[in-house]
C-alpha cells in the first residue's frame, strides 16, 4: 500500500521530518549512548538479546462499537485497511513490526526520534485515509503509545521495560492522542519534544517509580487547547501526603513520589502485623493527588473524615483530606496495622 497524501493536515514545525534531519538522515543522536553503535551494546544470552529500543503500540479507537454499528464483515474491512496503513507507515520510517493483535500494531525501532516521526504520520495518514473514503465504515481514529528503554527480544517478540510502559501508554491514551513516556523525551532533540505536554504520572508493573505520560501535538489544529508543556497545577492539585505509622512519620511528595508499605524491611514503610502483607500497598503521587493501591491479600480498608469504610482489593483510591488507613483485617481487631493520612 502507498502512503496516503496528508490532505489539509499540517504537522507542527517541530515534527516535521525536514527539521530533525542529521548528516542526511532521520538519525538523532541518543542520551547515553555513549557513542557505541547497536552491536556494541548488544548482549547476547542463549537465543534473547537485550538491548535499549523504542516499542510502539497503535490502536484502532472503539473497534469494538464499529462491529456493533457496521457488521462483522464490514467492520473487519475497515480495520484491516487501517492496520495495514499503520503498518505501511511503520515500515516507512525504518520500524520493525512484532506482531499484530486484532486492531493493534506492535512495532519497534532503534531510535526515539524515527519512532516519534513515525507515530505522527501514523495519525495524519488515519485521518486524511478516512476523509479519502478509504474505510467502509467512515473515519476511524487510532491512540498511540511508546517507550523507549531497556527490553529482550527473541526470535518472535519483545518485552521487559520498553514492552510494559508502552503497553500502559497506549492503555491510557485516548482517540487522537499520542502518549510517550518522559525517557522516550529525554532521548530526542529538543525541536522534537517543544511539542510536548505533560499528562500525568502512571503506575507499571515492575518500575520502581510511576512514569511520567506525555503528550505529543500532532496537528497544528491542537495547539490551542494543548498548549505548553509544564505540569499543570489546576484545582485540586496538592503539593504533598503525610503519612503517620506509631512514631513514624513519612511524606509523599515530588521528592518522593512513591511510598511502597508492607511487613517486610524491602518496603519504605515497615508495618508488623501478621494480617498485613510482605508488599501489601503503595502510596503513588500522580497528575497532582494521592493514589492508594492495595495489593494484598487480605485487603486494606480506608476510613475517610466522612466516616465512610471503603474496602480496596487489588484496587486503586484517591486519597483526600484525612484519614485511617488499615492493612489487613479491621480496626479494631487489627490497631497494629493502623495509619494515619493527611493531604495537604
Amino acid at each position: 500500500m502507498g502512503a496516503v497524501p496528508r490532505v489539509g493536515i499540517e504537522s507542527p514545525p517541530w515534527l516535521r521530518p525536514d527539521a530533525v534531519r542529521v548528516r542526511g538522515g532521520l538519525e538523532a543522536p541518543r542520551v547515553g549512548s555513549g557513542g557505541h553503535n547497536e552491536e556494541e551494546r548488544m548482549t547476547l544470552t542463549s537465543s534473547v538479546v537485550s538491548r535499549e529500543l523504542v516499542v510502539l503500540y497503535a490502536d484502532v479507537a472503539g473497534s469494538t462499537q464499529l462491529y456493533e454499528t457496521h457488521g462483522d464483515e464490514v467492520a473487519r474491512d475497515a480495520v484491516g485497511a487501517c492496520v495495514a496503513l499503520m503498518i505501511e507507515t511503520v515500515q516507512r520510517f525504518g520500524g520493525s513490526v512484532v506482531k499484530t493483535i486484532g486492531d493493534e500494531v506492535m512495532s519497534t525501532f532503534a531510535t526515539p526520534v524515527k519512532a516519534v516521526l513515525a507515530s505522527t504520520e501514523i495519525q495524519g495518514a488515519v485521518r486524511s485515509a478516512g476523509a479519502s473514503g478509504r474505510f467502509a465504515t467512515g473515519a476511524l481514529r487510532v491512540k498511540i503509545g511508546l517507550h523507549f528503554g531497556p527490553a529482550l527480544v527473541d526470535a518472535v517478540d519483545v518485552y521487559g521495560e520498553a514492552q510494559r510502559v508502552a503497553a500502559v501508554l497506549v492503555k491510557e491514551a485516548k482517540a487522537d492522542q499520542i502518549l510517550v513516556s518522559g525517557a522516550t523525551l529525554d532521548a530526542v532533540p529538543p525541536e522534537v519534544r517543544a511539542g510536548a505536554r505533560f499528562v500525568d504520572r502512571v503506575l507499571v508493573e515492575g518500575q520502581a517509580r510511576p512514569v511520567e505520560a506525555w503528550e505529543l501535538i500532532w496537528e497544528v489544529g491542537g495547539l490551542t487547547q494543548m498548549a505548553g508543556g509544564a505540569r499543570p497545577a489546576g484545582p485540586g492539585r496538592v503539593a504533598s501526603l503525610r503519612i503517620r505509622y506509631g512514631e513514624h512519620a513519612v511524606e509523599v511528595d515530588a521528592s518522593r513520589p512513591v511510598l511502597t508499605i508492607g511487613r517486610t524491611a524491602a518496603n519504605d514503610l515497615v508495618v508488623q502485623s501478621d494480617l498485613t502483607s510482605r508488599s501489601h500497598a503503595e502510596i503513588a503521587q500522580r497528575g497532582g493527588r494521592f493514589h492508594l493501591r492495595d495489593i494484598s491479600s487480605n485487603g486494606t480498608l480506608v476510613l475517610t473524615a466522612a466516616g465512610e469504610v471503603l474496602r480496596l482489593r487489588r484496587e486503586d483510591h484517591v486519597l483526600e483530606g484525612r484519614g485511617r488507613i488499615c492493612l489487613g483485617g479491621t480496626f479494631e481487631d487489627n490497631p497494629d496495622a493502623v495509619l494515619e493520612y493527611e493531604v495537604g
